[in-house]
């Protein structure tokens, strides 16, 4: 993808700071605690320090994923009757160990310290936004007067707020999405597509020998899935053993695509336009002109429509025509499937300003760019705007 020819180098060129909702105090009930990390994702993190702390996973409290292949703060809540200090922890062998410090520019790992206590869980949410540094590399001279124009653009319209890649990271194959299959009672599709997409895999249904294939590969549950179906359980209680926060992500994908549809259409209904790649050969679509921003500004766009009807008349016909493409059913909404909720309805701004937006370094062949953003936009969508890549 282009634009990973241009970030995301090195993981000193992605960094990442989660701006807390909560304030350490010198008591409380949790421990307040900052997880500083490199080449590691948030879940895969916390999933250590579950089995090396010995603390239940739904202990842990967390506001948000953080991208893995950056350096990445954020804050994490655990109650204080279990035992946390400050440790670190890397891949040495295939195996993690705790050590004293990690080379964060350098090594794969996780630090983590105890700021003090809080008297709340975090949840999904509980922060105020994300402050970024982020290093630009390939930087050529056609790019810059590129960057320059929509840098005036981004201050003046802000960008549109797309749903970034990391949100269809259990999307194996181009509009092949798991809850899909899910809505259609279909958990055995869903198990083949959460694990190949739409690749055919002639040993289906030989439990031993896809154990024995992707086992090496796999994390400790989806391990403990495919014992499941060597069991003899149903792919229906076999699914059942993803962690929740894993099933919801594909509640989160498909959602997420849907609501990125929406948001594309009505952008190429109302403004000039240009289409960007983006993952799977999908498009995103940026504004290159806006005559209403102080209506743009102040528009939410739904997520279903079922509980929130929408006002603007071009929107609402643009939901109903995604909803028809993709053959949405209206007994999928607040449908409780393999455990949990999904197509639930809610609102989310169609736009956002950066703060803070602003040029650090500059070179003939590097820019690095501070910003921060609200909790739930994507960098990537705004680099994607600022270098159309």
């Amino acid at each position: 993808m282009k634009l990973y020819n241009k970030i995301k180098r090195e993981p000193k060129d992605f960094i990442v700071e989660e701006i807390p909702i909560l304030e350490p105090k010198e008591e409380g009930k949790y421990y307040f605690v900052k997880l500083k990390k490199s080449n590691v994702s948030t879940l895969e993190a916390l999933r250590v320090i579950s089995r090396l702390l010995k603390i239940p996973l739904k202990e842990v409290g967390f506001a948000g994923l953080k991208d893995r292949y950056a350096i990445t703060e954020q804050y994490l809540t655990v109650p204080i009757n279990y035992q946390i200090e400050k440790k670190c922890f890397k891949l040495v062998n295939n195996r993690w160990e705790e050590v004293n410090s990690v080379n964060f520019e350098k090594e794969m790992g996780f630090c983590l310290e105890v700021l003090g206590y809080v008297e709340k869980s975090l949840s999904l949410g509980d922060l105020k936004g994300n402050r970024f540094i982020i290093t630009v590399k390939n930087f050529e001279k056609n790019m810059r007067e590129r960057f320059y124009k929509n840098l005036e653009l981004v201050k003046s319209y802000g960008f549109p707020n797309y749903f970034g890649e990391q949100r269809f990271g259990s999307v194996k194959s181009r509009d092949d999405f798991v809850l899909r299959y899910l809505l259609k009672g279909d958990f055995d599709g869903a198990l083949r597509s959460y694990f190949f997409g739409k690749s055919s895999v002639d040993y289906w249904g030989d439990w031993r020998k896809l154990y024995k294939t992707l086992s090496p590969a796999l994390e400790e549950y989806e391990k403990d899935l495919i014992r499941g179906l060597m069991r003899g359980l149903t792919a229906e209680k076999a699914f059942r053993i993803l962690p929740k926060n894993v099933r919801l992500m594909f509640n989160f994908a498909f959602q997420s695509f849907l609501w990125n549809e929406y948001l594309r259409e009505y952008i190429e209904a109302k403004y000039p336009f240009e289409r960007v790649p983006f993952i799977n050969n999908w498009k995103l679509s940026y504004y290159t002109q806006v005559y209403d921003i102080d209506y743009l500004r102040k528009l939410e766009i739904l997520y279903t429509g079922h509980q929130f009807s929408p006002v603007d008349e071009t929107l609402k016909k643009i939901i109903k025509k995604v909803q028809q493409k993709y053959e949405i059913k209206k007994e999928w909404f607040d449908k409780e499937v393999g455990g949990m909720r999904v197509m639930t309805d809610g609102l989310r701004k169609a736009v956002v300003f950066p703060e803070e937006l602003k040029i650090l370094e500059k070179t003939k062949r590097t820019i690095k760019l501070k910003f921060s953003l609200p909790p739930g936009s994507y960098a990537t969508v705004l680099l994607r705007f600022l270098l159309k890549v």
